[in-house]
């Protein structure tokens, strides 16, 4: 884990991430360009509403070494620390082909969790987790936003994004930054990876030990949450 003056730059290493299985997969993301998108974000407005009026804050951003979400984050006087949750799957979990045995094994989750959330409990003021949920089989889920209702103070927000295509068996490999307080770029890597579908009641069972989850639909197939602590 590293703070915003020594982040490590994780990106590289989802270079070699798999684009998917099976034959239709390989040739759909080959005839994908990559691309970015800005949108509005009436999410990630909320969710830098929550923190705008303070200061000093502590937040936690699983976009890994993006320069944009530094300063972003930075010019708003907050301490900002930063890591690639894929990066972090790969290390942990191993690359390659998707093992299912792997992403439950109880010592390799526990191993990711202090690679990824060190952190001691009530320390963390603000979460953005992307699809990074999406990475992980479901016990290792579980144990993430466990431990994220751990270091997360009570009142403290977390933004979090799903694929909605609920027949696709991948979904496109997303960078996410932010641009501006009510816009994302949303940059599709051309590549694709497994595709873990979650519902609304997958997700608000998934967060119900927090106060509140909140969602907003999107016309791009990518669906919004905003948990309260």
């Amino acid at each position: 884990m590293a703070a915003f003056g020594d982040i490590k730059s994780w990106f590289g290493g989802l270079s070699r991430q798999k684009s998917g299985t099976g034959r239709d997969a390989s040739a759909s993301a080959a005839r994908r360009e990559p691309h970015s998108d800005t949108r509005a974000s009436t999410a990630i407005q909320e969710f830098l509403e929550s923190i705008r009026d303070q200061i000093g804050l502590t937040i936690l951003d699983f976009s890994g070494s993006c320069e944009q979400n530094v300063s972003f984050i930075t010019g708003l006087r907050h301490r900002l620390y930063a890591e690639s949750l894929p990066k972090a799957v790969e290390t942990v979990f191993g690359a390659g082909e998707e093992d299912e045995g792997k992403l439950a094994n109880p010592e390799r989750i526990r191993s990711f969790l202090e690679y990824s959330l060190n952190f001691e409990p009530s320390s963390i003021d603000a979460v953005l987790l992307w699809d990074s949920l999406e990475w992980l089989g479901p016990e290792a889920q579980r144990a993430v936003v466990d431990r994220i209702h751990n270091i997360l103070r009570p009142g403290g927000t977390a933004f979090a994004v799903f694929h909605t295509e609920s027949a696709a068996q991948t979904v496109p490999i997303h960078h996410f930054r932010l641009y501006d307080s009510r816009s994302l770029v949303i940059t599709d890597t051309g590549k694709n990876r497994s595709h873990r579908l979650f519902t609304n009641r997958n997700i608000e069972k998934l967060f119900e030990d927090f106060q509140q989850v909140k969602f907003f639909l999107s016309r791009d197939q990518l669906r919004e949450v905003i948990i309260r602590r």
